[in-house]
C-alpha cells in the first residue's frame, strides 16, 4: 500500500504542476536594490525566487534585471539600501562596506540596525550542490527551469542528436518507466536518496523498467522526441520529494 501511495504521489507531482498557470508577478529591479533585500521586502523564499530565476550568484542581479515573483498579486516597492556614505549603489551587484562603530549612542542604534540588517544579508547563502547529480546527456541548455510563456516549465530541455546516450545523474532505484503519462513521451524516474527524484523524458527507447536499481552514470535510454517533443532533446528534472528544483543547482 505504501508503494502504491508513493507511486499516485510521484504521478501527481508532475501532472498537476502542468494543469495551472503560475501566479506571481516580474518585479523590475531597481538602483540600489538587492536579491535579498526584494526577497525580504515580497515576503518569499530566496532559494524558490534564485531558483525559478536561474540566479545562482545574486551579487551579480544588475539594476533592470525582471526578477519573476511566485505567489504575490502585486508589484510592491522595495526600499533600496543606502550605504554609510549617503550614496545609492549604481546596480544591484555593486559592493559596500558595512558602516564603522559608531562614537554616539543614536548613531549605534541606528548603524547598528543598519550593519545587523547588512550581516544578515552577507549571511544569507544559496543552497547550491553541484556535485550531486550528473549531466545526463551532453547537449546545449534550449530551454531553462521556470517561467515560459506565463505557465512553469518544471525541468530543462537538453538539446541532444537522437539515439544519444542517457545516463542516470546518480545511483537510485528506477520507479517509473513507461510512455502513459501525457506529453512526456517515454519517461523514467528514478528515487535517490534523501528523498531526490530524477526524471528523463521524450526518450526514444527506455533500456530499464520499474524496480530496477541503476548506478550513476549507469546509461538508463537514449534520446528522443517522444511525447509533445517538436525535437529530439532530453527533458530533466528534479524534484525533492515533491517540489520541482532548478536542476542547475544540482548540476557541475
Amino acid at each position: 500500500m505504501k508503494l502504491k501511495l508513493l507511486f499516485i504521489s510521484i504521478l501527481a507531482s508532475f501532472i498537476l504542476p502542468g494543469c495551472f498557470v503560475a501566479k506571481g508577478v516580474f518585479h523590475t529591479v531597481g538602483k540600489g536594490e538587492t536579491f535579498w533585500r526584494i526577497c525580504k521586502t515580497y515576503e518569499v523564499d530566496p532559494q524558490e525566487v534564485a531558483e525559478l530565476n536561474g540566479i545562482k550568484d545574486p551579487s551579480q542581479m544588475k539594476t533592470g534585471a525582471k526578477v519573476f515573483i511566485p505567489g504575490v498579486t502585486r508589484v510592491r516597492k522595495v526600499k533600496p539600501y543606502v550605504p554609510p556614505s549617503g550614496g545609492l549603489p549604481t546596480s544591484s551587484h555593486d559592493k559596500v562596506t558595512p558602516p564603522p562603530a559608531a562614537n554616539h549612542k543614536n548613531n549605534r542604534d541606528n548603524n547598528g540596525k543598519q550593519a545587523a540588517s547588512m550581516e544578515k544579508d552577507a549571511d544569507e547563502k544559496l543552497v547550491i550542490e553541484k556535485w550531486r547529480f550528473i549531466w545526463p546527456v551532453q547537449g546545449e541548455i534550449e530551454s531553462q527551469f521556470g517561467m515560459r510563456s506565463g505557465t512553469k516549465h518544471d525541468g530543462i530541455d537538453i538539446r541532444a542528436d537522437e539515439g544519444a546516450p542517457i545516463k542516470a545523474a546518480d545511483d537510485g532505484r528506477v520507479v517509473y518507466s513507461n510512455s502513459k503519462m501525457r506529453g512526456y513521451g517515454n519517461l523514467i524516474i528514478i528515487k535517490h536518496k534523501d528523498d531526490f527524484y530524477t526524471a528523463y523524458a521524450h526518450n526514444k527507447t527506455n533500456h530499464v523498467k520499474d524496480g530496477d536499481k541503476v548506478s550513476r552514470g549507469d546509461v538508463i535510454g537514449t534520446v528522443g522526441s517522444t511525447g509533445n517533443a517538436s525535437n529530439p532533446h532530453l527533458h530533466f528534472e528534479v524534484r525533492h520529494g515533491q517540489k520541482a528544483r532548478n536542476p542547475i543547482f544540482f548540476l557541475p
